[in-house]
């Protein structure tokens, strides 16, 4: 017997060019998980997606209502605060203001 023989198991070796002609496509898919499997890393991805993005929401409206609640405080402060006061506050609500634009600008770039 030939090597190739021995080492296919006493058979004869393939020869793909026989097998696959011109008009014809192949295409190999491994696969390591069963259907039941798959199917529950599936939804886990989907649960940790849904989950992500319900975080990422409650923190915008957080810090929303934090950058709120200090810009009306500071302009509160403004119209009735001493001279002192409304240096500092004047400030944050510049600060507050020019952040908005830039977030503005950078979304309207996307």
């Amino acid at each position: 017997m030939s090597e190739s023989t021995q080492e296919n198991g006493g058979n004869s070796p393939i020869n793909l060019s026989q097998i696959v002609g011109r008009d014809h496509r192949y295409e190999l898919s491994v696969n390591n998980e069963t259907p039941e499997d798959a199917a529950a890393r599936r939804a886990q991805e989907m649960a940790d997606a849904d989950m992500k993005r319900k975080m990422t929401f409650a923190l915008f409206w957080f810090a929303l209502l934090i950058v709120g609640v200090v810009f009306i405080g500071c302009v509160y402060t403004f119209s009735i605060g001493m001279p002192e006061d409304k240096k500092w506050a004047a400030g944050i609500v510049s600060a507050i203001a020019s952040g908005l634009v830039g977030f503005l600008v950078g979304q309207g770039k996307k």
